[in-house]
């Protein structure tokens, strides 16, 4: 008998990060911001069904709103939001199937543009900030480091040890330390988190892509 689904394994579950074209200039804030919306967006729609289901397999896509689209995601969709949503914001939207993502977000692009990459070390360190360490071995485009830091975010809150971090908004600064510095990191018992990635875009599967440091 003829079915007019979609096999799941083609039509996986996605968690749509979406950015206003133009508002970021660096990589750092996008990414505290988009860890912030992720963690806000797993809290606030826990009860969701599709998103219950989309837990064992979190995969997350990071899109470029203009101007008029991101008035209307605003306006239509339900989201997390984190930031200025007339400045720096980044919208969380609670995972859906591809094949349901609607005329609006069909409409939006990926994730291309070049955001100035992570300091190496934090100029002004933040006692009360988690700190993503960005792996520096490997190459990665801008949306899909976001996705990355988004992933680190999450699994950091759902650990239950950083429910203050979680309560006082995701605060974040974003590093791309030496690489002999994240080696040695990759292997420290007091990680909050360590992403590794399933290898379905610009990377083998496996590789370590963002660590959490906890707040110090």
């Amino acid at each position: 008998m003829a079915c007019d689904h979609p096999r799941v394994t083609d039509d996986p579950l996605r968690m749509y990060l979406v950015i206003r074209r133009g508002a970021f200039e660096d990589l750092a804030r996008a990414g505290e911001l988009t860890g912030a919306a992720a963690v806000r967006c797993v809290r606030e729609f826990a009860e969701d069904e599709a998103l219950q289901r989309w837990r064992p397999r979190p995969g997350k896509v990071v899109l470029r709103a203009r101007g008029g689209q991101w008035d209307e995601v605003l306006e239509t969709e339900p989201h997390a939001l984190a930031g200025d949503p007339d400045g720096e914001a980044v919208l969380a939207l609670p995972p859906r199937r591809r094949s349901e993502r609607g005329p609006l977000l069909e409409r939006m692009q990926a994730m291309t543009s070049a955001l100035s990459p992570p300091p190496s070390e934090a100029n002004d360190p933040r006692p009360d900030a988690v700190t993503y360490l960005v792996n520096p071995a490997i190459e990665m485009s801008s949306g899909k480091t976001l996705a990355q830091i988004a992933h680190a975010a999450v699994i950091a809150a759902d650990s239950g040890d950083l429910e203050q971090w979680v309560a006082a908004g995701c605060p974040a600064q974003v590093l791309r330390p030496p690489r002999s510095r994240f080696a040695e990191l990759c292997r420290a018992p007091s990680l909050a988190a360590r992403v590794e990635d399933a290898g379905l875009t610009e990377v083998p599967p496996g590789t370590v892509t963002v660590l959490v440091l906890p707040p110090e």
